[in-house]
């Protein structure tokens, strides 16, 4: 294990979301996905938080997924400035420490 997990950040315009989602719904083992929006947080489909945060409902979006034998966890933020850009935050899972993981 590394001493700090990688991390990917990145902004996303609708088109690029669009990939990422294509690309997820393709080539990955989507595991679990959550979405927090005014409701509270709650289990739902790929398609149902990319929707949400197209339209704007959602606070943000987590998908874990499986590609390319390891484990992935994205974050997806809506931008907050008022725009249609969504910040990416992706760590891949098997780097995390035990305590890191495990949230203590």
């Amino acid at each position: 294990m590394s001493a700090a997990a990688p991390l990917l950040h990145a902004t996303l315009g609708p088109q690029d979301r669009a990939e990422l989602l294509r690309d997820l719904s393709a080539v990955a083992e989507v595991f679990a996905v959550q979405l927090e929006d005014e409701q509270g947080t709650r289990a739902c489909r790929l398609d149902e938080a990319f929707a949400a945060l197209e339209q704007g409902s959602a606070r943000r979006a987590l998908v874990r997924y499986r590609f390319e034998g390891r484990t992935w966890l994205d974050t997806l933020l809506p931008d907050g400035g008022g725009g249609d850009l969504v910040r990416l935050v992706r760590v891949a899972e098997d780097d995390l420490q035990p305590d890191e993981a495990s949230g203590a």
